[in-house]
């Protein structure tokens, strides 16, 4: 289990990401990271299942370095979507970089082909859109939130409350 949460606001405090990423430590107790921009952040928590090495760890991003991806989850039919895409040239075993080429490859489409128990956000840099996701049961949870104050995303409902976007 690992813990993503993002939010999209003005002049957010160094503190509120601490905060956000503390709430939910116990999702991922193997790393932490951060991409941060002005007016945007995503926080990943780690727990290394499929790929333990340091080179899988998240944010995990495009060769180019134009997308960052959060992703918590596991892709069940990742070798087989990786053999597909021959083109990709990869630098890990993990499924986190599968998702990331598939959505390279087939954008929206990579949806369809995605067997498994999932939620991630991948930041366009260059387009400034987020694109999210969850699986289709819901079994990864992915609650979200939309107000004048701003927008954020997190695994769970109390990392959501850290955002300082939802009103205790």
């Amino acid at each position: 289990m690992c813990g993503i949460a993002g939010i999209i606001k003005k002049d957010t405090a160094p503190e509120i990401l601490e905060n956000i990423s503390r709430a939910m430590a116990h999702r991922g107790p193997d790393a932490k990271g951060l991409y941060r921009q002005p007016d945007l952040a995503l926080v990943h928590r780690r727990l290394s299942i499929i790929d333990p090495g340091q080179q899988a760890d998240q944010p995990f991003y495009s060769e180019d370095g134009r997308y960052v991806l959060i992703y918590n989850g596991e892709i069940y039919n990742y070798k087989s979507l990786r053999a597909e895409l021959v083109d990709y040239a990869f630098q890990t075993e993990s499924d986190t970089e599968v998702l990331l080429a598939a959505y390279l490859v087939w954008g929206k489409d990579c949806l369809v082909r995605l067997e498994g128990m999932f939620a991630f956000a991948i930041w366009d840099k260059e387009e400034e859109i987020l694109f999210m996701s969850r699986d289709r049961l819901g079994i990864k949870p992915l609650y979200y939130v939309h107000s004048e104050d701003g927008f954020g995303f997190a695994s769970e409902l109390r990392t959501l409350l850290q955002t300082g976007i939802v009103p205790k």
